[in-house]
């Protein structure tokens, strides 16, 4: 195995595509698009435990995942294993609480591209998810083209974020900001449901 496929192993090992055009963007995380994943196999009632199990506690022990599952340690360990590689775990990822580290303001922004730049939405995509402040964004169908989930320091930081990287540019044609109140993550995905 040469250097390179087993640092790009261990990229995607850790939820990270390394031939992902997005810098600093993955297509790891609960909120990441949806796509198949890249060895397809039949999920059975086994592995549908563990995903509930680590949805919900990202770090368990594989002692415990292989209690609560009720199957050999050994068992656990190579089922997460080969989902991880079967691209159904795709990372696990530390939830950080934004307040503590000096951002309590989040916003979720719908943005709509101007009709002529429909091909440069990508682009567009990319260049905001490169922006301080933002913490994922999203393609919409719909009205809207973008949403973009950002946390700012105080209602100046959100204002200038809105008219300096969204309604300055040529190729938004409108936004809509929507403050989070409060956030809940949901940790009953349908993963068990057959």
């Amino acid at each position: 195995m040469t250097e390179n496929s087993r640092s790009g192993k261990s990229l995607i090992a850790n939820g990270v595509d390394p031939s992902s055009k997005i810098r600093g963007v993955t297509n790891a995380g609960p909120h990441s698009r949806a796509s198949k994943p890249k060895n397809p196999r039949s999920l059975d009632a086994t592995d549908r435990v563990i995903l509930q199990l680590l949805i919900a506690h990202g770090r368990m022990p594989n002692a415990a995942i292989a209690q609560a599952a009720s199957v050999a340690e050994s068992t656990a360990h190579n089922r997460v294993n080969a989902l991880t590689e079967a691209g159904v775990i795709r990372g696990i990822h530390a939830e950080v609480d934004l307040a503590a580290v000096g951002r309590p303001i989040e916003a979720m922004i719908q943005v709509q591209i101007q009709p002529t730049a429909r091909s440069r939405l990508r682009e567009e995509a990319e260049r905001l998810a490169n922006c301080p402040g933002v913490v994922e964004v999203f393609f919409l169908a719909g009205s809207r083209d973008l949403l973009v989930r950002v946390a700012v320091a105080d209602a100046a930081a959100l204002r200038d974020f809105v008219v300096n990287e969204l309604n300055r540019w040529p190729t938004v044609a409108a936004t809509e900001t929507s403050m989070v109140l409060e956030h809940f993550r949901g940790t009953q995905m349908l993963v068990l449901s057959a």
